[in-house]
């Protein structure tokens, strides 16, 4: 084959495959004219081609003084910040509101540097194509000298990277870049700031009271800080918070740090609704709502209100059982008068039960600050504790009963099982019939103690008053237990810590 065959052949190659590449994009774009000039820059680097950005608007951001924005979700009109910095950007329609600083800014910023990518068509005699004899948007831009100047967003591009965009009154068309264009698409609420309440910081007021009132229960949950007279030792993990109600309980550090604190820091997925009317609260179920949470303390008190919950759809297009966020309001925060989604993750105070959170140790005076624990009714032995030192360096020297001098390690143990008579086995609020059967005193020094009550319920259990309120109901084996341990520390036997 000859080089003048061989030239013939790859020409057609050649041609075969760029003609195959420009019928691509005529399938996929616009139609229009592709010259030679084109065809050249397909083949070559990109890094080659050359730079067809067009700059449409190029002012000063505080140039900016109103946009009015027209889109299916209705629109908005934001108005620039000023040049001494005294006005901030904002939405007139979101006045009141906390708004995303950010996403505001960000319209003023792209509209004051709009540029286009390339001019897609100049002089276009049909605009339709394009999608702007009805665009998606449109803007209407004032700057501070008075300049007007509107532009019209039609359809996006195949690549999905750019819109076609004209000015009003132009038949240029333009291709820019998403990016810039995407905040004259949102709704009004998507400028809102979805933060409900600030994280913690080093001047977040002391934890003051947290209560939760669910349609589910048939109580209220309060939780407050324990404001007592002596210190709790970290030793026993448990937190510096109490419940109050439906019963006084200790709470365990860990499991209940979460429910405590998360209301700081409470962000939305979304707002939903601004100002909203009675008819919106109705919609989204918080004219009634299921969970009323409180959380209030010294300089701040807020209210929030969990509604009905959103459940996304499964592949067959099937709502799925479980909820993934609620609607919800929050009262008490300035500039949060919406209606938010907040993820299903973020509401603890949905599912929440006490026994969740309580601490196993029904009490927890350390021993060393005990004076001595008593019993009345089917024991009536009394156990007086003698220590050395004082706080961290306090000991135990010695444990007597009726004068006997006991077993310092055996008692140890004892009083261990007496601390972790249970907890999870269940709270109860009914007043019990009858006297108590059995009482146990545990007496600090301090003058502070904690009176346990129990009264026979049924063969296997028992009810028990922690310091004359009725909180819990156990198994009668554990006071079974317990006296055999009485029994084991007075004659030196073995302390049984299963029951």
């Amino acid at each position: 084959m000859n080089d003048k065959v061989k030239g013939i052949i790859i020409g057609g190659v050649v041609l075969a495959a760029l003609g195959g590449t420009l019928a691509v994009l005529k399938f996929t774009g616009v139609e229009e004219e592709v010259n030679a000039a084109d065809s050249s820059s397909i083949v070559s680097d990109s890094s080659e081609a050359p730079d067809e950005s067009v700059q449409i608007i190029s002012r000063e951001e505080t140039e900016v003084k109103e946009i009015k924005v027209t889109n299916e979700c209705g629109g908005y009109t934001f108005t620039g910040k000023s040049e001494s910095g005294k006005d901030n950007a904002g939405i007139a329609e979101l006045k009141g509101l906390g708004l995303n600083v950010n996403k505001v800014n960000d319209i003023g910023l792209d509209t004051a540097n709009l540029k286009a990518y390339r001019t897609a068509e100049q002089g276009a005699a049909d605009l339709a194509k394009y999608g702007l004899s009805e665009p998606q948007a449109s803007f209407d831009v004032t700057f501070t000298d008075g300049e007007e100047r509107s532009f019209l967003i039609g359809n996006i591009a195949p690549d999905n990277s750019f819109y076609y965009v004209c000015e009003k009154g132009s038949s240029d068309v333009y291709m820019i870049n998403e990016s810039q264009l995407r905040n004259f698409f949102e709704p009004i609420e998507h400028f809102v700031n979805r933060t409900l309440v600030e994280a913690q910081t080093e001047d977040t007021p002391e934890f003051g009271k947290l209560s939760i009132s669910r349609k589910d229960l048939g109580y209220d949950m309060v939780f407050e800080q324990d404001h007592g007279t002596y210190e709790r030792s970290s030793m026993n993990m448990v937190s510096a918070q109490v419940m109050t109600a439906p019963i006084f309980a200790y709470l365990d550090g860990t499991n209940s740090t979460d429910l405590l604190y998360k209301m700081y820091g409470l962000t939305a997925k979304e707002t939903m609704k601004v100002h909203p009317a009675e008819d919106d609260l109705k919609e989204y179920g918080l004219d009634d709502p299921a969970c009323v949470v409180e959380f209030s303390g010294e300089g701040y008190d807020y209210i929030l209100k969990i509604g009905n919950g959103y459940h996304d759809e499964n592949e067959q297009g099937e709502e799925i059982t479980e909820a993934s966020a609620y609607f919800c309001t929050i009262e008490g925060v300035d500039g949060r008068d919406c209606i938010f989604k907040i993820d299903a993750t973020a509401l603890p105070y949905l599912t929440v039960v006490p026994g969740d959170v309580i601490s196993s140790l029904m009490t927890w005076n350390i021993i060393t600050d005990v004076e001595n624990v008593s019993f009345a009714g089917l024991s009536d032995d009394v156990f007086e504790i003698k220590t050395t030192g004082e706080g961290d360096d306090a000991e135990l020297e010695g444990v007597t009963c009726g004068g006997k001098e006991l077993d310092v390690p055996a008692f140890k143990s004892f009083y261990q099982f007496l601390l972790t008579c249970p907890t999870k086995n269940g709270i109860y609020f009914d007043d019990p019939e009858g006297e108590a059967y059995l009482t146990i005193s545990i007496n600090c020094k301090d003058g502070h103690s904690d009176v346990i009550e129990l009264y026979k319920d049924t063969d296997r259990r028992s009810i028990v008053k922690l310091n004359g309120r009725t909180s819990y109901r156990i198994q009668s084996k554990w006071v079974d237990r317990l006296m055999k341990n009485i029994e084991a520390v007075k004659t030196g036997g073995e302390i049984e810590q299963d029951y």
